[in-house]
């Protein structure tokens, strides 16, 4: 039987209740266990079904979750959305909606196209935005210095739309952006509210864990985005032979 078959037996079956169980799965498709386990899996990484914890699973028909935007980004975003240029709205913006306590305000990321991102800074900055070219800064740090700056656009460079449309980045592409800002370049949000939106993230939408980590390739942080989405896969003695590890070298 077909992956997809398999979705529409269990859709017919579990559409319109909360979550199903792998029992209650094994039931529809008539499966031994180890085969079933692996059919989940399949389902789940395809997007037909969401894991909601362990051996528990739901359908992803629930209501669409939208991002939220700041007030600087939503005067941003209907800036840039007038004015042609190519361009994008990534982190904090599009993943605020999974924050418990969201900051009153926090740097805009800004992807455009790299042949018009002077040009659109120089638009943004006669909008009365304070807008940076971000590869000219390198890191958030020198920004802080800056005390004439409250609240700032960051412009990135960027030949790659493929994961945006309509001049929003989707929530796979927001989480590497925002995790890149966060752990190389000093963007001020916590590695604990970070985390705390990618549990959140988890519960609420299906995330795609192939396209995460291919969208951590072209940033070179793939290796982290695949440490983290398989973290659960990963034993307590590989977790505790890595820590040893790194910490033998650094002698």
């Amino acid at each position: 039987m077909e992956l997809e078959e398999k979705a529409k037996l269990l859709k017919k079956k579990f559409a319109d209740e909360g979550s199903f169980t792998v029992a209650d799965a094994g039931e529809v498709l008539r499966e031994k266990k180890s085969t079933l386990y692996w059919t989940l899996w399949k389902l789940a990484d395809a997007g037909y079904i969401r894991r909601i914890q362990r051996g528990v699973y739901s359908f992803t028909n629930g209501a669409k979750v939208r991002p939220v935007f700041s007030s600087l980004g939503k005067k941003v975003f209907r800036t840039l959305g007038e004015s042609g240029y190519n361009f994008f709205i990534s982190g904090l913006d599009i993943l605020s909606t999974f924050m418990e306590h969201l900051p009153e305000s926090y740097p805009v990321l800004v992807f455009v196209d790299k042949n018009s991102v002077k040009e659109v800074n120089e638009l943004l900055s006669e909008k009365g935005f304070d807008s940076i070219i971000y590869s000219e800064i390198k890191s958030y740090s020198r920004i802080r210095q800056l005390s004439s700056i409250s609240e700032v656009v960051l412009l990135n460079e960027t030949n790659e739309f493929k994961y945006s449309e309509k001049g929003v980045a989707s929530f796979e592409k927001a989480f590497v952006d925002l995790y890149f800002e966060v752990s190389r370049r000093g963007y001020p949000l916590s590695v604990q509210e970070l985390i705390r939106i990618y549990l959140n993230m988890k519960r609420r939408i299906y995330l795609n864990k192939k396209r995460l980590i291919k969208i951590g390739s072209r940033r070179s942080i793939h290796l982290d985005i695949r440490y983290i989405v398989s973290h659960e896969n990963i034993s307590d003695d590989a977790y505790a032979f890595v820590e040893n590890l790194r910490r033998l070298e650094k002698k």
